[in-house]
C-alpha cells in the first residue's frame, strides 16, 4: 500500500490494488465533489463518501527507515504501482443511422431481378452486421508493461458475427426449393433402403451356408404322429411323445442301433401332447390329454403327478389343480424345480416339484367380454421372469412375475383371427422377439419392448398347419425363423384335402422374407427343434418318424456319432467255379485233419454244467418212488433196513410196514437174533410189566361240622 492514507479512510490519498484504483475522500463543508483521478478522467469504481476527492501527495524520493526495513523483510515495497492507463470508452451503435446509410447507398443502384438484393427483416440483421466487421477500431498505443491492459480492448456487448450473403438464401428461394429437397430426401431414403435390403440379402446368403441340411438321419418312434419333441440342455439325450400314448427316451450315443433307451406309458391311455426337459436335464415334464401333468426323472421313473381340481367349483382360484384337458406346458429355463401348465379351464398354473398337491400361483385368461377363454399355448421367457399365454380368441397376454399377477402386464388383442386357436408361442434366444402361429395360418413376430404393433404379420393362410401342436423355432443366432408349413393354398383342416408333403421354411427376421425352403416329399412336419450346441435340426413327422438334419462340417456330435455307422452289411458271396465232373480232394474235411472249431465259452460252460459227472453234482434229495439213496431200496426207512439185512427177498413199497414185520413174528420168536439172546442167561423167562391192579377209590372224607 502506498500513499498517505495508511491510517484509514480518515486521511486523504489513493489506494491502489493492482489495476483497481480507489480514491479516498474526506467530506468538506462547502467544497465541490471531484471525481477525477491523476489523469483528470473518470477511473476506478468511484468515490467513497460525499466529500471532495483530494489528490495524493507526491511520493518522496527518499524512503524512510521503516519502509526500507519492511522491504528487506517482506521482499517487496508495495502492493502495486499507479500508472497512466488509457481511457476506456464504451462503443455505441446507432442502427437507424446505419439502415438509412444503406438505403441511400442502394438508391443509385439499378434494381436487380434476383431476390438477393430485396431487403427483408432477416437480411437487414445480416446487412447491419456487415459494416461492423469492416469498421476496424483504431487501436490505441499499447504499453509495454506486462500488467497494463491492451488499448484495443472493446468495452460493451460484442457485435454479432457477420455471415456471407452467398450462404444466406431468401425465404422465397427456400420455399421454391423445398419441394426439390423433399424429392432428394425421398430418393436418398429409397436408395438407403435398397442398400439395406442388399446388405440383408447378402447376410442371408452368408447365413444360408450355415444351415445344416446336408444329411438326414431317420429313426422310428411308432406308427402314430409324434406330437412332442424336446432336447436336454447338455445335448446328450432327447425325448419324444406320440399319439400312441408312449414316451421314448433316446440317447445320441445309441442312435446307431436305432432303438430307444426307454419306452414308457406314463399317462395310461392319454395321448402325449408336449414334453419338456428341465434346466439341468434331470427331469422331464409330460403333458397329455388328461388334466394332470406328470414329471419323470432322467431314467423314466415317475417323480410326481399334479393334483386334479374339483370340477364342481366355478372359481378356478379355489381349486388346487386343473379341471379340464391340458393344452401345453414348459419347464422354467432358469429354475429346475418350477414348471408351468395351461389348460382348457382358462388358467395358467405355476407348479413346484417339491409340492404336487397344490399349484404355486395361477392366472386367468379372459376374452373381451370378460368370460373364460381357453388357453391353448404358453411359454416362458429366456430369463424365466415373464411368461405368455395364448387364448382361443387370438389374444396373447404377458405376465411379469416381479409384479402382482392380477392383470396381464401386456395384452395383444386380435393377434390372430377371432375364434382361431394359437398353436405355439416362442421367445427368441436374445429374448427381444416373440413369434406366434395360429390356426388361421398367420405367423407374427413381436418386439418385447413394444407390444403395440408387430414387426411382421403374414397374410392369412400363408403358413398353414394340420396339427394343433405344430410349432416354429428360432435359429441359434436369431437371424432366421424355422416354420414347418403345408403347401400354399391348403388349410389342412378338412378331410377332403389329400396332403402328402410339407416343407421347412427359413424366414429371415432382417429382410422379412422366406430365404430358403427345404421340402419333405412324403412327410408332414409337426415339431422342430434347432439346438444351438449341436447346430442340428430335429423334426417329428406325422408318420411316426423322427428326422435329424445335420452337416458333417458345420454340426457337432449328435447324429454325427452315428454317421456312416449303419447296420453291418452281409459279406458278398464269391464266384464259385463249376466243378461238375471233376474230382475234388479235400483232406482237411477228413476227421483226421479236422480241427476243433472254437466254441462259445458260455455254451460250453452250460454243457458242462448239465453233465452230472463232470460237474460233480451232489446227490439229489430223496423223493418218493424215484431216485435217491433211500428210494433205491424203498420209500421208507423200514424197507431200507429190511432189504439191506436180506431178511426179505421181495418187498413191495406199497405194503404196510407193520404187516411186513408181523409176517416174521413166528420166526423171530423161535430164532431170535437181536433182543432175546442178550437176556437168555440173565433173564431166561421174560418178565413183562403187568398192568396195575385196580384199587378201590378212597372214601370221601366226611366234612366235620
Amino acid at each position: 500500500m502506498s500513499g498517505g492514507g495508511r491510517g484509514g479512510f480518515g486521511g486523504k490519498g489513493k489506494i491502489a490494488f493492482g489495476k483497481i484504483n480507489l480514491v479516498s475522500t474526506v467530506a468538506g463543508v462547502g467544497e465541490e465533489d471531484e471525481r477525477k483521478d491523476d489523469d483528470g478522467g473518470s477511473g476506478g469504481f468511484g468515490v467513497f463518501g460525499s466529500g471532495t476527492a483530494f489528490k495524493p501527495p507526491p511520493r518522496p524520493e527518499e524512503k524512510s527507515e521503516e519502509e526500507l526495513q519492511m522491504e528487506r523483510t517482506m521482499g517487496f515495497s508495495g502492493f502495486g504501482t499507479v500508472r497512466n492507463l488509457p481511457q476506456k470508452v464504451a462503443k455505441t451503435f446507432d442502427v437507424k443511422e446505419m439502415v438509412e446509410a444503406i438505403k441511400k447507398a442502394n438508391k443509385g443502384k439499378a434494381p436487380s431481378t434476383t431476390t438477393d438484393n430485396v431487403i427483408k427483416p432477416l437480411e437487414i440483421e445480416e446487412e447491419v452486421v456487415k459494416p461492423k466487421k469492416k469498421q476496424e477500431v483504431v487501436a490505441e498505443p499499447k504499453n509495454t508493461d506486462e500488467n497494463s491492459d491492451s488499448g484495443d480492448e472493446i468495452v460493451g456487448p460484442m457485435p454479432v458475427a457477420a455471415t456471407s450473403t452467398s450462404k444466406v438464401k431468401s425465404r422465397d428461394s427456400s420455399d421454391d426449393d423445398s419441394s426439390d429437397d423433399d424429392d432428394d430426401d425421398k430418393a436418398k431414403g429409397e436408395s438407403e433402403r435398397e442398400d439395406e435390403l442388399d446388405e440383408d440379402v447378402d447376410s442371408d446368403t452368408e447365413a444360408e451356408k450355415n444351415f445344416p441340411l446336408e444329411h438326414q438321419y431317420n429313426i422310428e418312434h411308432g406308427l402314430r404322429p409324434v406330437m412332442g419333441l424336446a432336447v436336454d440342455s447338455s445335448a446328450t439325450r432327447f425325448a419324444s411323445g406320440s399319439l400312441d400314448y408312449e414316451v421314448k427316451l433316446w440317447d445320441f450315443t445309441g442312435l446307431r442301433n436305432r432303438h430307444a433307451l426307454r419306452t414308457i406309458k406314463p399317462c395310461e391311455n392319454h395321448p402325449i401332447k408336449h414334453v419338456s426337459f428341465s434346466a439341468n436335464g434331470e427331469s422331464l415334464l409330460v403333458i397329455s390329454g388328461s388334466a394332470q401333468a406328470k414329471v419323470l426323472n432322467r431314467d423314466g421313473s415317475e417323480l410326481l403327478e399334479c393334483i386334479k381340481g374339483d370340477q364342481y367349483i366355478v372359481d378356478m382360484a379355489r381349486t388346487q389343480g386343473h379341471t379340464a384337458m391340458l393344452s401345453g406346458g414348459m419347464f422354467n429355463p432358469k429354475n429346475k424345480s418350477e414348471f408351468m401348465t395351461c389348460s382348457d379351464d382358462s388358467t395358467v398354473r405355476l407348479w413346484e416339484i417339491e409340492n404336487s398337491r397344490a399349484h404355486k400361483t395361477l392366472v386367468k385368461l379372459k376374452n373381451a367380454g370378460g368370460l373364460k377363454n381357453r388357453v391353448t399355448a404358453c411359454t416362458y421367457s429366456r430369463d424365466g421372469v415373464c411368461f405368455l399365454g395364448g387364448g382361443s380368441d387370438g389374444t396373447i397376454c404377458m405376465w411379469d412375475t416381479r409384479r402382482a399377477l392380477v392383470l396381464p402386464t401386456a395384452t395383444i388383442k386380435a393377434a390372430h383371427q377371432k375364434n382361431s386357436d394359437i398353436f405355439h408361442l416362442t421367445y427368441s434366444n436374445s429374448a427381444l422377439e416373440v413369434a406366434s402361429r395360429g390356426e388361421d395360418g398367420v405367423v407374427n413376430i413381436f418386439d418385447t419392448r413394444n407390444w403395440r404393433k408387430p414387426l411382421f404379420k403374414s397374410s392369412p393362410g400363408e403358413f398353414p398347419a394340420k396339427y394343433f401342436t405344430t410349432d416354429l423355432c428360432f435359429s441359434p443366432d436369431d437371424r432366421h425363423l424355422c416354420i414347418p408349413s403345408l403347401p400354399h393354398g391348403t388349410t389342412g383342416r378338412t378331410k377332403d384335402e389329400a396332403i402328402s408333403h410339407s416343407s421347412l421354411k427359413f424366414f429371415s427376421t432382417k429382410s422379412l422374407r422366406v430365404v430358403k425352403e427345404h421340402p419333405f416329399p412324403n412327410q408332414i412336419v409337426i415339431r422342430s427343434v434347432w439346438h444351438h450346441r449341436l447346430n442340428q435340426i430335429l423334426l417329428s413327422f406325422a408318420s411316426g418318424t423322427i428326422g435329424i438334419l445335420y452337416d458333417t462340417t458345420k454340426s457337432q456330435r449328435g447324429a454325427l456319432l452315428a454317421h456312416g455307422k449303419g447296420p453291418k452289411k452281409q459279406k458278398a458271396m464269391g464266384v464259385v467255379e463249376d466243378m461238375h465232373g471233376k474230382v475234388v480232394i479235400t483232406p482237411n474235411s477228413l476227421p483226421l485233419y479236422k480241427t476243433e472249431r472254437s466254441k462259445n465259452p458260455k455254451r460250453e460252460e452250460a454243457k458242462l454244467r448239465a453233465d452230472p459227472v463232470k460237474s460233480h453234482r451232489p446227490d439229489l434229495p430223496i423223493t418218493a418212488g424215484s431216485g435217491g439213496r433211500v428210494a433205491a431200496s424203498g420209500s421208507t426207512l423200514s424197507s431200507y433196513v429190511i432189504r439191506n439185512l436180506g431178511l426179505s427177498k421181495s418187498f413191495k413199497d406199497d405194503m404196510d410196514p407193520r404187516e411186513a414185520i408181523l409176517r416174521f413174528a413166528k420166526d423171530a420168536e423161535e430164532n431170535p437174533i437181536w433182543v432175546t439172546p442178550a437176556y437168555k442167561k440173565t433173564q431166561p423167562k421174560a418178565i413183562f410189566e403187568r398192568p396195575p391192579e385196580e384199587e378201590p377209590p378212597d372214601a370221601k372224607k366226611q366234612r366235620l361240622l
